[in-house]
């Protein structure tokens, strides 16, 4: 009997955990879906996306403008646009509490000021499949945060995508220091990526070796542009759910996506249409340009949300293009103009590429 007992039991518990993971990933969509919703009430009150990233300067706390703005800039800062769109998500208590703090800025990197916002876990900001959490001792940096699972999508450029004084530096709906419109978006609503899925490091004590972190959460440094601009030196840094040893032995590895929901720099809160969900996320050097992967703990796709409010579950499998061309570039450069080379995923984060895409092709 008790045997009999044990194998029931062993047979139930996988559909047990299925029917939560199921519930846990409507649960993201539905995170995804409200955050789009808050997005285009914010577009619907001031006429344009918020900025990828924008608020007071990063590096001058007593000056708040940017005098040499273009219609469209917003001041040279680092506050994501989940900053922006708090009192569309019902969040107006904590959207006031930051701005309260000017004109004394508050880094989106330090923790030591044990500063309240930037310790707030906001519900909505988090999938329930992500395992990781935010560390309420740590003074500094990335565990110390409240995390985020969503992202902005800046299209499908690499070389210069951070150069956020650009308006053409992305081809996405958003980009660091510049506001769109959505007259910008002339692909249609219905077909353009607002935000994007990212899955966050279980822990930063994982330490940064190859073979310890996973794809989700983390980055690699490239030695080099030429391991990045071209995607394809960028995907086959991934080895199963990791980044691959052989690969980036030459470089390094760091704790990046999602892990300061406030914080709008780019290689912190955005996703590119390159490579698929839950390939690599690869840089040329710190801080610079390089490639935003999206990703999530559902293993076999990650959420996206389309400017029309429409959340779908892109497949790893969806169709992605030729990883060994380059990208389209930024500021206008090459290639600017052109369709996207990486298929139907890359089609989905052209705001104004002409690509066309299908349902079929996400199936």
């Amino acid at each position: 009997m008790i045997a009999i007992i044990g194998i029931l039991v062993g047979l139930l518990l996988p559909a047990v955990q299925a029917a939560r993971e199921a519930a846990r990933r409507m649960s993201c969509g539905n995170n995804i879906r409200q955050l789009g919703l808050g997005v285009l009430n914010y577009e619907s009150a001031y006429k344009k996306l918020p900025a990828g990233a924008e608020g007071p300067c990063s590096y001058n706390p007593w000056s708040v403008h940017d005098a040499d703005m273009n219609v469209g800039r917003m001041p040279i800062n680092r506050y994501s646009l989940f900053v922006s769109i708090l009192p569309m998500i019902e969040q107006q208590q904590l959207f006031t509490a930051i701005q309260n703090q000017r004109p004394f800025f508050r880094s989106t990197w330090d923790m030591q000021g044990n500063f309240t916002p930037w310790r707030t876990q906001v519900a909505s900001f988090r999938c329930p499949s992500d395992p990781g959490r935010m560390n309420p001792d740590a003074n500094w940096d990335y565990d110390g945060s409240g995390r985020i699972n969503y992202a902005a999508c800046y299209g499908d450029t690499v070389l210069y995508v951070n150069h956020a004084w650009h308006p053409a530096a992305s081809r996405g709906a958003f980009q660091g220091r510049y506001a769109r419109r959505l007259s910008e978006i002339t692909d249609g609503a219905a077909y353009t990526i607002l935000l994007g899925e990212i899955g966050t490091t279980p822990s930063q004590n994982l330490g940064t070796g190859a073979g310890k972190l996973r794809i989700q959460g983390a980055r690699w440094q490239a030695a080099g542009a030429s391991n990045v601009q071209t995607p394809i030196g960028c995907r086959n840094a991934k080895l199963g759910d990791k980044y691959n040893p052989a690969v980036v032995n030459q470089g390094d590895l760091w704790h990046s996506q999602g892990m300061r929901w406030h914080d709008g720099d780019y290689n912190h809160a955005s996703i590119q249409t390159i490579l698929p969900p839950n390939s690599a996320s690869c840089n040329n050097q710190l801080w610079d340009w390089g490639i935003s992967s999206a990703s999530s703990y559902h293993g076999a796709g990650a959420h996206v949300v389309f400017a029309d409010n429409n959340v779908r579950f892109i497949p790893n499998s969806v169709d992605a293009g030729d990883a060994g061309r380059l990208a389209p570039e930024g500021i206008d450069g090459a290639r600017s103009n052109l369709p996207s080379p990486y298929g139907a995923w890359g089609a989905m984060g052209t705001k104004d590429a002409g690509d066309l895409w299908d349902a079929a092709s996400i199936e």
